[in-house]
């Protein structure tokens, strides 16, 4: 039995683009919080804790968004044997900064709950009752090796996992997200799916 990739969302340069498909997009001077309220507002989201969240959590939620409710997820997959596995290459650093910028004065508890890079993989499993593992890597640049090596060790023991790369500062976001599941190798749907390896991911990644 082989494993793949269902679906997957790509955000960057100001552009929200779903299984090849773009679905949004913005001037590249927009900074990259606005981005992502316009993003939200464009697929008639109603989620008003959205705007609450620190900017990676708005961009995990974002790219998850499309891809949980494709039609070959959406209640095909058991939500407690669907992990979730996040990685990127500047943490938290974003909201550490604001934070730190209020403790001289009267720490922010709004902000503090956001000083774990993790956080994102919880506020995506909370919107989509999704009970299954979860992981948080931290890498210098995006490692198409290491998502795929932990994420075939999940898919033994869980049938599907949500992974990918979030990464934000203040001048840009870089989101990529992919949803790999076990398929029967007679499905015949599997023609539309694209195989899990490395090399099928960092293509995905790049486009």
């Amino acid at each position: 039995m082989r494993n793949y990739i269902l679906s997957h969302t790509n955000i960057k340069n100001n552009c929200l683009w779903h299984n090849g498909k773009l679905i949004s997009k913005s001037d590249e001077t927009v900074n990259p919080i606005s981005f992502l309220e316009e993003i939200y507002k464009s697929l008639n989201l109603s989620y008003p804790k959205f705007f609450k969240m620190d900017g990676l959590s708005k961009l995990g939620i974002l790219c998850a968004e499309l891809i949980l409710k494709d039609e070959n997820i959406n209640q095909l997959f058991p939500k407690e044997t669907t992990a979730i596995v996040l990685s990127n290459k500047n943490s938290s650093l974003q909201t550490d900064v604001a934070y730190s910028k209020t403790i001289n004065d009267f720490p922010s508890p709004s902000l503090f709950v956001y000083t774990l890079s993790n956080i994102v993989t919880g506020e995506i499993a909370i919107k989509h009752k999704i009970t299954g593992e979860n992981a948080f890597f931290i890498e210098p640049k995006f490692n198409a090796e290491l998502l795929h090596n932990y994420t075939e060790l999940l898919l033994k023991e869980n049938d599907a996992v949500l992974c990918g790369w979030l990464n934000i500062n203040e001048k840009t976001c870089e989101g990529f997200l992919y949803f790999v599941a076990k398929q029967d190798a007679n499905d015949e749907k599997k023609i539309n799916f694209i195989e899990h390896n490395p090399a099928n991911i960092t293509n995905l990644y790049n486009n």
